[in-house]
């Protein structure tokens, strides 16, 4: 179970932090030669879908796994399951969102979401344009900001320890022992 959650899980979410990041963030003078609008967010739709329902696979084992575990459980400290659940809700959030997508398919809501999150790396906010957007996209943006508030205050800190390198990938798994309970290591 954790291979395969952790696995699924870490390719999914890799996929989906990227996918956000180019997707967002390119300016559309830079894609508009090659692809309409139209077409990126079916592309988006398409790819973030299948990269979603991975990373959601994977989490619902990893959380399982953490939950119903009794010796993870036991080593588990509240906020890795307050983490873990946040991110659950965020991966469904983000899957409901994929019908409301489709209903627009001519490109205006991944216009509206990008000029958003341009202005805000960019340090000129300016959320006027996301108050027409429907309910999912809203609650999204906002559990997906609180994440990065917490991100810091969270064992999603592990991220820097092997972002973009292939020792990451390649590593084992990490043993966590907790020295509140006394357990110990046998010789």
């Amino acid at each position: 179970q954790l291979r395969w959650g952790s696995n699924l899980f870490h390719i999914g979410i890799l996929f989906l932090f990227g996918g956000h990041a180019v997707g967002l963030l390119t300016p559309h003078f830079i894609y508009e030669p090659f692809i309409t609008p139209a077409q990126k967010q079916l592309l988006a739709i398409v790819a973030g879908g299948v990269a979603g329902f991975v990373c959601f696979i994977g989490l619902s084992l990893l959380l399982h796994r953490r939950l119903f575990d009794p010796r993870i459980r036991l080593t588990s400290h509240r906020t890795d399951l307050f983490i873990l659940i946040i991110l659950w809700v965020q991966l469904v959030l983000g899957l409901i969102t994929l019908p409301f997508s489709l209903s627009h398919s001519d490109g205006s809501v991944m216009l509206v979401l990008s000029d958003w999150a341009q202005r805000v790396v960019t340090f000129r906010p300016d959320a006027s344009g996301l108050v027409a957007l429907d309910w999912p996209y809203k609650v999204h943006l906002v559990l997906g900001m609180t994440i990065f508030l917490l991100f810091p205050f969270s064992r999603l800190v592990h991220v820097w320890s092997g972002f973009a390198t292939l020792g990451y990938v390649f590593r084992p798994y990490q043993v966590v022992r907790s020295r509140k309970l006394g357990l110990q290591r046998k010789p």
